[in-house]
């Protein structure tokens, strides 16, 4: 309403100006002037702007009256200024000043009942403002009062919490102590705090029960750590024992292989002593007939050398199973694995050519280079069954596939590694078990004790020989060992060396 009367006041002081300038007394003396007509925009504005006002707005009856006389002014305002514009246009002179006192309290009527208005509203607005101020401050005391009366009651709660909760922190103490000292005694009880497990409260009910429990969880916390102890030295012994069964067959298939090895050395070994001996006399009577270097004679000589030569094989075959079945691990000495492997690849380089089998081997310079202790014979013969293995699972395989892969590292400066592949069609899964064990054997004509030899002469020497998963997409086989290192600082003794 305060817009709407604001714009009021303006249409009226418009309608006063278009009223002086069309029928002002102060133009009547100009000769020049003529009378004109209220402009009819001037009234419809001033009228539109009173037809503004809301029913809502004047709700009371002073308001009501207010804007009657305003309608009641406005037309009587029209009427007086369209009878003053005829008689000044007629130039009434007489008449037209009668009119014109009539017409000028009319406006200022007008003009006043405006002026009443906007004081009215400035009143009430004022009168209104007052009030919400009034209504603030009560809420401002109100919310004062709300946020005193929350944090006594906060203050409140938090003190009966605090006693409710204070034999909480006493159980809290007889939990500690039963923690620290498990199940309490007369000297423990007597530290409890006044409000502990004596008073007859359900809280101190509450702690005894905890306390009973406690002590029961503690007993059987003991009794299961003491059977817990006892299970694990009997799974100690139960290991111990399974080890000392496994080396018992062991020693019992070593055994065999001992008394095999013994009736071999008797059965073979003098059959083949005699057999060097008849050899060598042959040899001997030979070089004495002074036969014509023919072809013959030469070809019988070779013939005997070669018979002497396989005869020395196999009396050093004898005398390593001997060595395998006695636990003995021959005679040690600092050699080079190198010189060991090389000279097995030129024993058996006749057979890797006939099968047209291609060799890699890697050899690291400080592998290369270090010294082990062992018996050279027992490690080149060791070496040996893996070759003579690998030729015969070789054999299975096309020759463009056929191929062995040796290597030796020295991974952590105190061990060699050896590392032995081939191409072959591999051991299937379900023999790989028994793979070193003596006697087990897949082959028609085979003995068992190959595999079984070379582990123990890796053993022998400190070392460790074992199966290992394939490294590459390639069918095959693939072995892997290590020997300790010769320290550069350390001396065999005699006893070692014997």
């Amino acid at each position: 309403m305060q817009r709407e009367l604001t714009q009021l006041s303006s249409d009226t002081e418009l309608l006063k100006r278009e009223l002086d300038r069309s029928l002002g007394f102060s133009h009547w003396s100009d000769p020049r002037w003529k009378p004109k007509r209220i402009p009819v925009w001037a009234l419809d504005v001033h009228r539109s702007t009173l037809e503004r006002f809301q029913k809502d707005d004047l709700n009371t009856r002073p308001w009501q009256d207010w804007y009657s006389r305003l309608l009641r002014l406005n037309t009587e305002l029209s009427t007086v200024a369209e009878q003053l514009f005829v008689e000044l246009q007629n130039q009434n002179q007489n008449r037209a000043s009668e009119l014109y006192p009539q017409w000028v309290k009319q406006l200022d009527m007008l003009q006043k009942e405006v002026e009443w208005a906007k004081r009215e509203i400035d009143s009430e607005t004022r009168l209104a403002f007052k009030e919400a101020q009034a209504h603030v401050q009560n809420l401002r005391l109100a919310l004062q009062l709300l946020l005193l009366t929350v944090i006594g009651m906060a203050l409140v709660v938090v003190w009966m919490g605090e006693r409710a909760l204070r034999p909480i922190g006493h159980l809290r103490k007889v939990v500690q102590l039963i923690t620290e000292r498990g199940v309490l005694t007369s000297e423990a009880k007597a530290g409890l705090p006044i409000m502990g497990l004596s008073q007859k409260d359900e809280v101190s009910a509450l702690a005894r029960e905890f306390h009973q429990m406690a002590t029961t969880v503690i007993e059987r916390e003991k009794t299961i750590d003491f059977q817990k102890d006892r299970l694990e030295e009997q799974n100690k012994a139960l290991l111990q024992m399974g080890e000392l069964q496994k080396r018992l067959q062991q020693a019992e298939h070593l055994a065999a292989v001992g008394r095999l090895s013994a009736q071999v050395a008797h059965e073979v070994g003098n059959p083949l002593h005699s057999i060097g001996l008849e050899t060598e006399l042959a040899l001997e009577m030979i070089e004495r007939a002074k036969f014509e270097k023919s072809a013959h004679a030469i070809s019988l000589k070779q013939s005997m050398q070669s018979i002497l030569s396989s005869v020395e094989r196999l009396q050093k075959i004898i005398q390593n199973y001997l060595k395998l079945s006695r636990l003995t691990p021959g005679t040690k000495k600092p050699i080079e694995l190198k010189e060991v492997l090389e000279a097995t690849l030129a024993t058996y380089a006749n057979s890797l050519e006939k099968l047209k089998v291609r060799v890699t081997w890697n050899f690291d310079e400080e592998a290369t280079h270090g010294q082990v202790v062992g018996d050279a014979e027992l490690i080149e013969y060791a070496m040996g069954n893996l070759m003579r293995n690998s030729l015969q699972a070789l054999e299975t395989v096309p020759a463009e596939n056929r191929m062995i892969y040796i290597s030796l590292q020295n991974l952590d400066g105190k061990r060699v590694y050896f590392n032995f592949e081939d191409s072959g069609p591999g051991i299937p899964e379900e023999i790989q078990g028994n793979l070193f064990k003596p006697f087990f054997t897949t082959k028609a004509q085979g003995t068992g004790l190959g595999l079984s030899f070379v582990k123990k002469v890796f053993n022998d020497l400190g070392g460790d020989f074992y199966l290992k998963p394939h490294l590459s997409d390639i069918q095959g086989t693939r072995f892997e060992g290590y020997f300790p290192l010769l320290s550069k600082h350390a001396q065999i003794s005699p006893e070692a060396q014997a």
